[in-house]
């Protein structure tokens, strides 16, 4: 049985790299250590499940458990002429995963390439770009409830699936444990140039194939997002705004370039454009900022204290909120004893 360890940094865990102490940490290796360490683990009211540390911001120490899953495998389950059934364990790499899955011939990924973090997080946040929603090629999320101990599965349809929103984000962190995600994909290409940017570039070429698509996704997000391992960040920090149609008009009249895209609900509104019309895109106070090139990412250029790069979060929200009347959702998780 895995022990838990006091007082480990998770610095080096998240890419926000801000110091941060976890009074208790555990890492689990298999699901079988996950079942054997449960009553360590529920003597926990506060846990949190740490994956790649991707789109969290730490706030000060962590006060109860961190969880830290190390499940790695891919395995194909059945496929028929149209498509393929793959389990992939919830701490593979979700760009890894993407480029294998092509490599292969599973298609219907190729536009959340380069997304950072893991696997098990992807349904958790219903993790999206450029068109495509990973909710379209779930099948079913098999997971432990950290509560009770029972092993569960939920398919598609169950997961609650919304805009970066699902059955278990809504459950709040440290009730479920995603194990592995399995995954319905496409033998034959159907690649999605929906999103702008992807359909100019394409309009004149004479064929389009899943790897030059995922080259061209990766070369639009190297160009507008940092690497983390360069300049610390989470990528975007907050949610692309829903507003009815009747604000959305507003808006227009007094904001001709405004960004904004139909839904289903109304007009999503491009954050990164409220934020660099509120004056913030490249602004830096101290050791924090917004990224020069894409106003929606805020960047750590050496600060220890993660309640700075906060603070600047909520400045930006008073200021969009009090300019535009729009309310800003931080989309990173902001966790520790100051949250």
């Amino acid at each position: 049985m895995q022990a838990i360890k006091p007082q480990v940094s998770l610095k080096e865990l998240t890419t926000f790299k801000v110091d941060s102490n976890a009074d208790g940490f555990l890492q689990l290796d298999s699901v079988d250590d996950i079942i054997e360490c449960l009553s360590q683990i529920q003597q926990y009211d506060q846990r949190l499940v740490l994956g790649g540390g991707s789109n969290i911001l730490m706030v000060g120490d962590y006060s109860g458990l961190i969880l830290y899953p190390q499940l790695f495998g891919i395995n194909l389950l059945d496929e028929s002429d149209n498509d393929v059934l793959v389990a992939v364990a919830a701490s593979e790499n979700w760009h890894n995963w993407v480029l294998h899955s092509s490599q292969q011939g599973w298609h219907g990924l190729e536009n959340l390439a380069l997304i950072p973090g893991t696997v098990g997080a992807a349904p958790i946040q219903n993790i999206g770009a450029y068109g495509v929603e990973v909710e379209q090629f779930i099948d079913y999320v098999e997971y432990i409830d950290l509560d009770s101990g029972v092993q569960h599965l939920k398919k598609q349809r169950e997961c609650e699936f919304a805009y970066r929103d699902s059955f278990f984000k809504k459950a709040g962190q440290g009730r479920y444990l995603v194990t592995q995600v399995v995954f319905r994909l496409l033998k034959q290409p159907q690649l999605n140039l929906t999103y702008q940017p992807l359909a100019s570039y394409f309009e004149d070429k004479p064929s389009v194939n899943p790897a030059d698509l995922i080259e061209r996704v990766c070369e639009i997000r190297r160009s507008k997002l940092p690497d983390p391992e360069l300049i610390p960040n989470a990528g975007s920090f907050f949610k692309n705004p829903v507003v009815a149609e009747s604000v959305y008009e507003q808006l227009k009249q007094s904001h001709p370039d405004l960004v904004a895209y139909p839904v289903d609900e109304g007009f999503k509104l491009a954050a990164g454009w409220l934020i660099e019309k509120a004056g913030f895109k490249g602004v830096k106070e101290g050791d924090v900022g917004v990224h020069t090139q894409q106003a929606l990412v805020l960047v750590n250029y050496g600060e220890t204290d993660g309640r700075k790069i906060w603070q600047l979060a909520e400045k930006i929200q008073q200021s969009v909120l009090q300019q535009f009347g729009v309310v800003l959702e931080a989309e990173v998780r902001i966790e520790g004893r100051q949250a």
